[in-house]
């Protein structure tokens, strides 16, 4: 009975380090990425409407929403990890989340309160518009480029 259960334990042993191993499938790697980092458009679209429609309350409350989902996705994408040792696409995305995360924390909360102001800053607000403008094309940008050459070299030949 002793030489069995030694014999599982060896067994269950060797399974577990086999599979700490396991290296990682391209495409779904990069899809995960990708669901992650897309799914900041939500946010992105509930911000317009209230900000379209001047509900100023609800803007807030969709930033301090969206402020939280940028967390858990940055954990989310942490614990992804790298692509067995290529860390590229993880890192883009990351940024990109990093910059979604300052922008809702930064400046969307300053371009609402000029805009429930009674006297609106016009050259501030447009600063701020410009700076979320910018910030969004550049992260999409960096996003893009990494998942191009992930997609290059992972390709399947």
């Amino acid at each position: 009975m002793k030489k069995a259960i030694s014999t599982i334990t060896i067994l269950v042993m060797i399974c577990t380090f086999s599979s700490c191993g396991e290296k990682k499938d391209a495409i779904s790697y990069n899809n995960e990425m990708m669901t992650i980092i897309n799914s900041e458009e939500q946010h992105v679209n509930e911000m317009n409407v209230a900000m379209q429609s001047k509900k100023y309350d609800d803007a807030e409350k969709v930033a301090l929403k969206w402020k939280n989902a940028v967390s858990e996705d940055i954990k989310k994408v942490e614990k992804l990890g790298d692509f067995n040792g290529d860390d590229q696409l993880q890192k883009a995305v990351l940024q990109g989340l990093q910059g979604y995360g300052k922008i809702v924390s930064e400046d969307y909360p300053k371009l609402i309160s000029i805009r429930k102001s009674n006297s609106p800053d016009a050259e501030a607000e447009q600063t701020l518009l410009d700076n979320i403008n910018t910030a969004f094309e550049n992260m999409a940008n960096g996003v893009n480029v990494a998942s191009d050459k992930f997609e290059k070299d992972y390709a399947r030949k």
